[in-house]
């Protein structure tokens, strides 16, 4: 079993992996960005909440490669696009506006078991890193998961922003092991969702497991077209196989 041979590295999902968010508000992370301006007062909330809506309408969504792929449009243009022309100034970078924007549009805490998995996981001496669907560019989801996280120990993030490309296209996966000069087998690849995280996980070579906080069994084995993969219901049941095994 691959869940028998230490991992080289161990890649993680954002989203219902690390933090558990509540309703996304795009108005109060663009209000809270607002104030952190050099001129907040020559705007208001309202006009950046209109001006979000029109951004989001000219954009769309759901856009795919001729391959299929669907693609990722960087917060940091919609940040933009809005900020400029409500005639907003800054003396911070646009990844620290990313940050705030996202600290601030929805509630957010550190799923139960992180951070004694990270933990776990350093002491290991086995390497970690981050690959996630997101908007946000690296800097700004570093910036972001630190913000949370203080103590985690993640060597780099890759956003689905960075390449355009989103999981479970395997090039995200092959690109941040190709980052970390690592073949995709000795990579482990933790997330909350089926396809994006373990079908594309297991498409690019990777050992994946799901976190199924709904699952009634702690520790299971599921099969998926003849590809098995490893599922937990809490983060300290993995806490525990790489204390056992490794």
């Amino acid at each position: 079993m691959p869940y028998d041979k230490k991992p080289k590295m161990i890649l993680f999902d954002v989203g219902g992996t690390l933090f558990a968010g509540g309703k996304f508000s795009a108005r109060n992370g663009l209000a809270a960005l607002r104030l952190a301006a050099l001129n907040p007062q020559d705007t208001t909330d309202d006009k950046l909440a209109l001006l979000w809506d029109e951004y989001s309408e000219k954009i769309g969504g759901g856009h795919k490669s001729p391959f299929g792929v669907t693609l990722d449009f960087p917060l940091s243009g919609a940040l933009r696009y809005i900020t400029m022309n409500a005639g907003l100034r800054f003396d911070i970078s646009v990844a620290e506006q990313e940050e705030i924007f996202d600290r601030y549009n929805s509630d957010r805490k550190v799923i139960e078991g992180v951070t004694e998995l990270l933990e776990t996981i350093h002491s290991l001496s086995i390497r970690a890193a981050i690959i996630s669907n997101n908007a946000m560019s690296s800097e700004g989801l570093g910036l972001a998961i630190k913000h949370w996280i203080p103590e985690e120990n993640m060597e780099f993030y890759l956003t689905s922003s960075d390449i355009l490309l989103t999981k479970p296209c395997a090039d995200i996966f092959t690109t941040a092991a190709n980052y970390a000069h690592l073949n995709p087998a000795d990579c482990w690849y933790c997330g909350d969702s089926k396809r994006p995280d373990v079908d594309g996980a297991i498409g690019a070579g990777m050992t994946p497991i799901l976190l199924d906080v709904n699952s009634s069994a702690p520790y299971e084995y599921r099969t998926d077209a003849d590809r098995e993969y490893l599922v937990i219901n809490h983060w300290n049941e993995l806490t525990q196989h790489l204390k056992k095994h490794f």
